[in-house]
């Protein structure tokens, strides 16, 4: 094995603040979330704090939603697990607490997922206002920093040479520009058969994405009605209903 040094990172966050983190999957998002909980318990314990510089706000409590997992001794799925989780922290979380989110809604459907994920995030900046790592796999929601001041994108930055990724570990600004799947994969040993037939379905959904209204970011003026959703394009009964119109 090769051994890598640690790579140092900077994290700001004012009172209320939420860092939405995109990027593939190795990069250190994960790693990066979990050092800052583990940064805030020593500091609250009165213990050595592996920085230069440390100021850190008391916290009532430390939430976290990571992994995949399930219950199947208790009837429990891994995506009912991750929402008895979500939920119970959702209800006792305060905007003192730290929470660490690490891909809400990854265990169901893209478009159940996307449209979970995008209401807790909102609910989080609007309502809780607790201090909140969010990790995510749906590009989609970084518009969403956009209508909320207090999320911050960001990433962890990637380079890529000749189809090849070597992952820097480094916290940057902005969102990530895509999550490299394909390339883990194959970094993963996947068979080059199965990733080069992959890249080509990617191609496809991406080209046929671009015709297709993004996310929901926010309410009509009235409040009553919302804006133009992609999953309207998608629904077959719709499409008919309207043909025939």
């Amino acid at each position: 094995t090769v051994k890598k040094s640690f790579t140092p990172n900077d994290i700001l966050l004012t009172e209320g603040g939420i860092l939405l983190l995109t990027g593939p999957n190795m990069a250190g998002k994960s790693t990066l979330m979990r050092q800052l909980a583990l940064t805030s318990i020593l500091a609250q314990i009165g213990s050595f704090v592996p920085a230069d510089v440390a100021e850190l706000p008391i916290f009532d409590s430390i939430f976290t939603r990571v992994g995949a997992s399930d219950n199947l001794s208790e009837g429990l799925s891994t995506f009912m697990v991750e929402m008895t989780e979500t939920a119970d922290m959702l209800r006792k979380a305060t905007p003192k607490s730290l929470l660490i989110l690490d891909e809400i809604g990854r265990g169901t459907s893209t478009f159940d997922g996307m449209s979970l994920a995008q209401s807790i995030l909102e609910y989080l900046a609007s309502d809780l206002k607790a201090m909140t790592l969010f990790a995510t796999h749906y590009h989609e929601l970084t518009v969403l920093s956009e209508k909320f001041p207090h999320i911050l994108n960001a990433h962890m930055s990637v380079v890529e040479k000749e189809g090849h990724i070597e992952f820097l570990h480094t916290l940057m600004l902005g969102p990530a520009q895509k999550s490299y799947g394909i390339q883990v994969a194959r970094l993963a040993g996947v068979p080059a058969k199965i990733t080069e037939r992959a890249k080509e379905l990617l191609a496809d959904l991406e080209t046929a994405k671009t015709h297709v209204p993004s996310i929901t970011t926010a309410s009509s003026a009235n409040g009553n009605e919302m804006q133009g959703s992609f999953f309207d394009i998608l629904d077959p009964e719709k499409q008919a209903r309207e043909k025939k119109l």
